[in-house]
C-alpha cells in the first residue's frame, strides 16, 4: 500500500533523496502511521504529530480541528494493516551473505532524505511506503560502513540474481523475496519512481552507498539499489479507502465560485483550479471541508475553474465539471 502521509510525505517522491551512509547524525524522521498496538499516551502523541502533517497544513486546520480527521486515518490505518497480506518486518536475512539482522523503521528527514537506520548493524525499513509482501515497492535501507570498518549491507554489491531475501515479523510469519538485478546511482539522481513508485507486483528494493566517500559532503557518492520480487503469488489488496467523489454543482456567480460538499467523511478540505491565458489549468487556492464550500476571485469573469476533493491521506477526485463551460467572447 503506498502511503500519502509523510508521505504527503507523501506526495512529494520525485524530491525524495536516499540519506544513505553518512557520518552526521540522521534527524528524527517525521510521523508515520505503520504501527504495533500503542497506549492511549502513545496514540495521543502520534495524532498529535500527524496533527502536523502537510496535508492537514495545507488546509490550516488547528490541531483540534485536525483531530477528527486524524483518528479516522488511524482507524483505516490499523484496518489495513489487519487486513493486510503484508509483513511489518522486523529482521532481514540473507542468506548468500550470511546477513541477519533486526530491522528498524525510517521515515524522511526534515531535508526530504530517506532516514538511515539509528544502529550501523541494523538494516531500516521506510515505513510511510510500501509494507513488504503488498503490491507496490517496499524499500529497506542500511549502512555500507562506518568510521571504523565494514556495516551491516558492506557485502550487499555481491548479491546476484537468484539470490534470496528474507523478511520475518514479530511472530516469525516471513515472506522471501528472490534478487532480480542491482544497480548503482550517483547520488541524487536515483531513479525515485522506479525504487518507490511501481506498484505492478510486490516488490523490495534494498538500498545502501557505494562508491567514495565524499568528506566534503559527508556520505558516498553512489546508492546501490538491489531490486526484487515476493517469491510467493500475491493477490491485490482490498482498497479499504475509496477514492474521493468529484465536488457536484459547481456555479459561478459574478465573482462567486460555489459548489457542494463531498459525502465522505474522508475528505479533508477542496483544491481550486483556475484556466490562466495560456489555456492550462493552475492551483489557485485551498479551502478546509470545515469552511463554506466557496471561492472570491475578483477576475472570476475571465478565467474558467474546476474543484476536486481531497482526503486525509491526500488522494484528490477527479476535477468536477468546468464552469463556465465556455468563455464568451
Amino acid at each position: 500500500m503506498k502511503r500519502f502521509s509523510s508521505i504527503m510525505a507523501a506526495a512529494c517522491l520525485s524530491g525524495l533523496l536516499l540519506a544513505g551512509c553518512q557520518e552526521t547524525p540522521v534527524m528524527d524522521s517525521i510521523h508515520s502511521t505503520h504501527s504495533h498496538p500503542a497506549s492511549p499516551e502513545k496514540k495521543k502523541q502520534d495524532g498529535k504529530k500527524m496533527s502536523k502533517d502537510p496535508i492537514f497544513k495545507e488546509f490550516a486546520l488547528s490541531e483540534e480541528d485536525a483531530a477528527p480527521f486524524v483518528n479516522k486515518r488511524i482507524e483505516l490505518e490499523r484496518r489495513k494493516i489487519e487486513e493486510s497480506e503484508g509483513l511489518i518486518p522486523s529482521r532481514i536475512k540473507i542468506p548468500s551473505l550470511k546477513i541477519d539482522t533486526k530491522v528498524e523503521k525510517a521515515g524522511i528527514l526534515k531535508n526530504g532524505e530517506m532516514d538511515v537506520p539509528k544502529d550501523d548493524k541494523h538494516a531500516a525499513w521506510f515505513e510511510p511506503g510500501t509494507i513488504p509482501g503488498e503490491l507496490g515497492s517496499a524499500v529497506i535501507d542500511g549502512h555500507v560502513d562506518n568510521k571504523t570498518g565494514p556495516a551491516v549491507f558492506f557485502k550487499l554489491k555481491e548479491l546476484k540474481a537468484g539470490d534470496e531475501i528474507i523478511l520475518y515479523d514479530r511472530s516469525s510469519k516471513k515472506m522471501t523475496f528472490t534478487v532480480q538485478k542491482k544497480k548503482s546511482y550517483p547520488y541524487k539522481s536515483a531513479p525515485i519512481k522506479e525504487i518507490f513508485g511501481k506498484r505492478d507486483m510486490a516488490r523490495l528494493n534494498v538500498i545502501t552507498c557505494t562508491g567514495l566517500f565524499d568528506r566534503s559532503k559527508g556520505t558516498h557518492q553512489e546508492r546501490l539499489v538491489v531490486y526484487s520480487t515476493l517469491k510467493e503469488n500475491v493477490k491485490e489488496q482490498k482498497n479499504l479507502l475509496k477514492m474521493p467523489e468529484s465536488p457536484s454543482d459547481l456555479t459561478i456567480n459574478g465573482t462567486f465560485i460555489s459548489w457542494h460538499a463531498v459525502r465522505q467523511d474522508t475528505i479533508v478540505g477542496y483544491r481550486i483550479y483556475r484556466k490562466d491565458q495560456k489555456g492550462e489549468f493552475k492551483y489557485a487556492k485551498s479551502v478546509s471541508a470545515l469552511q463554506r464550500k466557496s471561492y472570491t476571485d475578483s477576475s472570476a469573469p475571465k478565467h474558467q475553474y474546476y474543484v476536486t476533493a481531497v482526503d486525509l491521506f491526500g488522494q484528490e477526485s477527479k476535477p468536477s465539471k468546468t464552469v463556465p463551460e465556455e468563455m464568451a467572447r
